[in-house]
């Protein structure tokens, strides 16, 4: 993989902001989303920008736009497209033919983590920010790779299938995890998350990543990481009895999990992936299953999706699927809602933003 350029807005937005996607989870809710907002001791890069006028796209409590009225009078919620042309900011989902009648757009953000739906050619050559929700899906997803990690190592998922038969079997070769070595392709907010909770489980931990990671960044919940693009891959891989995916989806990362990935990992190895199903080459999967190349998988996304009903994944007794749902938490939604009333008032006072996407990268 050919390591690429950070752009000035990646230079300036690690300088700059105050959170980062591994901190916002260790936040209490009640801070983010607090009342009162404390004063930012980020020098403003900008005057105020008010009035501001945002195009809602996506769902907001009413206690959450009450903060938001709080930041200012001067806001103005706008749910009627036929004012499209008058918003400054979007929040939600927004495809390429609205974004050309945006004319005075100048921020858009993703409800989501991963931004390749926004990353359409119009979007990459303006100047228009983009921020996301990186960091608030990072604990769910982190539990649900354990929770399909564990159906495979402790046989849940054939036990629950015993159960709609009414059928009593015990199985012989269960697995504990302590010892083993997880491997984590993208050590950010997810990435970070299934880290921690993989040293509780007193597992070793090794992860590649795009972007260099220096000691006091990850702390001793990471044994060693190293860059993707310098061959981290051919290094992780074979050293990992677990290899979990966590990576966005961009034009580097797709198809970077291929029969040649498959072909270096123990025959003993689980494959895990919470990130992107195109991500991963399903046919390479697809075989190393049948082949007996890998020990199992468990996918909450896949290519295509949904999976259809007939595709030879669901019949493997040592994959367990889940229908794209590991973000999903009583919490998720609060976390969302708290950086973008904070990203609406790092907007409006010129302070630098969280969140904010290198769209030549991806993420």
């Amino acid at each position: 993989m050919e390591n690429t350029n950070k752009s000035p807005s990646r230079r300036n937005f690690i300088k700059g902001v105050a959170f980062n996607a591994a901190a916002l989870s260790a936040i209490p809710m009640g801070v983010l989303a607090s009342d009162s907002i404390a004063p930012d001791p980020i020098k403003k890069d900008k005057a105020h920008r008010l009035p501001l006028r945002i195009m809602m796209t996506s769902g907001l409590p009413d206690p959450f736009r009450e903060k938001l009225m709080n930041i200012s009078p001067e806001i103005q919620l706008i749910e009627n497209e036929q004012a499209i042309g008058e918003v400054n900011a979007w929040y939600g989902r927004i495809n390429s033919e609205q974004f050309k009648l945006a004319h005075n757009l100048d921020w858009v953000h993703s409800t989501s983590a991963g931004v390749e739906r926004y990353l359409f050619p119009e979007m990459l050559q303006s100047e228009v920010i983009l921020t996301n929700a990186k960091g608030c899906y990072g604990p769910a997803i982190a539990e649900h790779t354990f929770g399909l990690l564990f159906s495979l190592t402790r046989k849940i998922g054939s036990q629950t299938r015993n159960m709609s038969q009414g059928r009593w079997e015990r199985e012989d070769d269960m697995i504990e995890l302590k010892g083993m070595t997880v491997g984590i392709v993208g050590f950010g907010g997810i990435g970070s998350q299934v880290a921690r909770r993989a040293r509780a489980m007193d597992m070793g931990v090794i992860a590649v990543d795009i972007l260099p990671k220096y000691k006091e960044q990850i702390g001793d919940i990471c044994d060693e990481i190293r860059l993707v693009q310098d061959d981290g891959l051919s290094w992780l891989l074979p050293n990992s009895d677990v290899i979990v995916i966590a990576a966005p989806h961009t034009k580097v990362s797709e198809g970077m999990m291929g029969a040649e990935q498959f072909g270096t990992m123990k025959k003993s190895a689980y494959f895990i992936n919470v990130a992107r199903g195109k991500i991963v080459k399903t046919p390479a999967l697809t075989e190393a299953l049948r082949s007996g190349q890998i020990a199992g998988a468990g996918l909450d996304v896949t290519d295509p999706e949904p999976l259809p009903s007939d595709h030879e994944l669901w019949s493997f007794p040592n994959v367990i699927i889940t229908s794209h749902i590991a973000a999903r938490s009583q919490y998720n939604r609060e976390r969302l809602y708290s950086v973008f009333v904070e990203n609406v008032h790092r907007y409006v006072n010129g302070f630098p933003m969280m969140n904010l996407v290198d769209k030549e990268m991806g993420f």
